[in-house]
């Protein structure tokens, strides 16, 4: 009976980190200053690491599209993600991205405010995503973002290069 409710208990566990945000990371992931996958480390004993060169984070002014900024994610393979724009005075949470309908991304409401980061809604697998952020502040942005590769591992601190 006993091995019963272990197999019972591991298979639980298996399903639900199959299933851990597969749609995209709560609104409350932005508001932490690391934007750690909390529900990845705190159920599934995932393992963070500090971004050193894995993925990369660029951005670019459009040409064209005045106000429109480009936002690139690139590194190996990756199912989830969450991209935020800071101020350079070091105040979270700024910034307002665009979001088409059928786009594979959905805007997360942080500390109240609207699109002002993005997360994945598809956890199929990608090796980079490109998004547009309207510029509110002239430019003066820190992108940071967050990765998780698999359900037992997520990298933090990656920071435009």
């Amino acid at each position: 009976m006993n091995r019963l409710m272990i197999v019972c208990g591991v298979a639980t566990l298996f399903v639900m980190g199959i299933t851990a945000h597969p749609r995209g990371a709560p609104s409350s992931v932005c508001d932490d200053p690391f934007m750690e996958p909390i529900y990845h480390r705190d159920h599934l004993n995932a393992t963070p690491y500090n971004n050193t060169d894995e993925y990369t984070l660029q951005s670019a002014p459009i040409e064209g599209r005045p106000g429109i900024v480009r936002v690139t994610l690139t590194g190996p393979r990756f199912k989830g993600f969450v991209v935020r724009a800071s101020t350079t005075g070091g105040e979270i949470n700024q910034g307002q991205f665009i979001i088409d309908e059928d786009s594979d991304f959905h805007a997360l409401h942080c500390s109240n405010n609207t699109d002002i980061a993005v997360t994945h809604s598809s956890p199929e697998f990608k090796d980079s995503v490109q998004l547009l952020l309207r510029d509110n502040n002239n430019g003066s942005y820190v992108f940071q973002a967050t990765v998780v590769p698999t359900i037992e591992t997520y990298y933090i601190n990656i920071f435009e290069s």
